[in-house]
């Protein structure tokens, strides 16, 4: 069953701003925007220097647990259940440049941002984990070789002990999912496989101008707070200058006073 598009309010107290969300049903009352992403452990086969280095400050090398672990900003993260699924990244590859382009040409653009990451969700079974890693070897290599250093692969087998599926609301029927995420866990966007441009292709636009438009209002709350403590910390200064400038006044006066008696002493 297709996912349906559909606008939600977020005017909850629980998110940071109140704005219209494109997102999925995927058959759920509640919409998969208005629900965080569950913690996921993951073993990491990327060769990031930047990615193994980060892991290994965190005293887990060669492991990333989504989403807390991701660079702060917003991310794009594509789980797969079956090998073939792999056809989609060519979709959300284009779906994650855009996204870097747009913010970079607004200046909105953070370091360490907008990367992809492709998790594979092993199965239980130990004869199809071997298949899986042999596929994902290649997948790996290939990264490599057309130097997408913002691209990472991860893979899991927590996510059924942990009832991953169960713990997010969708169905876990075997599809492969598509999700726009800040590293704190909050859902932009959501679908199903790969990005379906003649369909989504403007609620997907809208989402990318609700997060500008986010961002210029955060700049614009730091800037005017940042001149409201200059302001303060101005007048604070004020009386410290009234003080000094009075004390030079005195000091003047004083050496004015005492100027004659030096010169009267000087004459005899």
């Amino acid at each position: 069953i297709e996912p349906s598009l559909c606008i939600e309010a977020r005017g909850s107290v629980h998110f940071r701003r109140a704005a219209a969300m494109s997102t999925a049903h995927y058959g759920r009352a509640v919409p998969l925007a208005l629900r965080r992403f569950a913690q996921l452990p993951c073993a990491l086969h990327s060769s990031s220097p930047s990615m193994a280095e980060a892991a290994a400050a965190r005293g887990m090398p060669g492991m990333l647990r989504l989403p807390m672990d991701l660079p702060k900003g917003v991310h794009v993260v594509l789980l797969l259940n079956r090998r073939r699924q792999i056809e989609h990244c060519d979709s959300w590859l284009s779906v994650r440049e855009a996204w870097e382009r747009v913010l970079a040409d607004r200046g909105l653009h953070r370091e360490g941002e907008m990367q992809m990451y492709i998790c594979c969700l092993l199965p239980r079974f130990w004869p199809l984990r071997w298949g899986w890693r042999w596929r994902m070897a290649q997948w790996q290599e290939l990264l490599e070789e057309e130097a997408h250093t913002r691209v990472h692969l991860l893979s899991t087998t927590a996510w059924r002990k942990s009832g991953f599926h169960e713990q997010m609301q969708i169905p876990d029927d075997g599809r492969a999912y598509a999700m726009v995420l800040r590293n704190d866990g909050e859902i932009l966007w959501a679908s199903d496989d790969a990005f379906k441009e003649h369909l989504q292709e403007k609620a997907m636009v809208r989402v990318v101008k609700q997060e500008c438009e986010y961002r210029t209002d955060e700049q614009e709350r730091l800037l005017e707070s940042s001149v409201k403590d200059g302001v303060l910390e101005k007048g604070a200064g004020a009386p410290a200058a009234e003080d000094a400038s009075t004390a030079g006044a005195g000091a003047g006066a004083d050496a004015a006073a005492k100027a004659p008696a030096d010169a009267a002493e000087l004459a005899s």
